[in-house]
């Protein structure tokens, strides 16, 4: 899939009512080697910020799904999360759902403006899609 498709995709499971973690874990599972499924069970207690506010489902689906591109090489994938969460910083500023949620301060992509319209979460999820294809593109 490329970049549209996963991002389409990732909003076609917000749209049903799943959260950050599993939209994007489903988007894209197959370079995890995941069913929909798993995916979906994996994600599932990620919502809300592991249920408490903390790190959004926009980060930690995508440093799971990072996680899988060089799974033995420590140096290595402590240089993508870092670049990742930097690039989400970026946009928004801050990583924790609790303060996602209240910012007023978010600067999604302009394809995630187009997809989610005033999805507050559908912002973060399609902007996140984006970095994360890049990234495993560069991988």
């Amino acid at each position: 899939m490329n970049k549209a498709e996963r991002c389409h995709a990732a909003m076609d499971y917000r749209r049903q009512g799943l959260n950050c973690s599993q939209c994007l874990l489903a988007a894209f599972r197959d370079r995890a080697g995941l069913t929909v499924d798993q995916a979906m069970a994996l994600g599932a207690g990620m919502g809300g910020g592991v249920r408490c506010g903390s790190i959004c489902g926009a980060v930690s689906a995508p440093v799971m799904l990072l996680g899988t591109a060089c799974p033995t090489d420590r140096a290595a994938v402590t240089a993508v999360v870092k670049e990742y969460q930097r690039r989400f910083l970026e946009h928004f500023h801050r990583m924790d759902c609790r303060e996602l949620l209240r910012s007023q301060e978010l600067e999604p992509s302009e394809l995630a403006l187009e997809l989610a319209g005033s999805d507050h979460c559908g912002r973060l999820i399609v902007t996140a899609a984006e970095i994360l294809t890049d990234m495993l593109e560069e991988a």
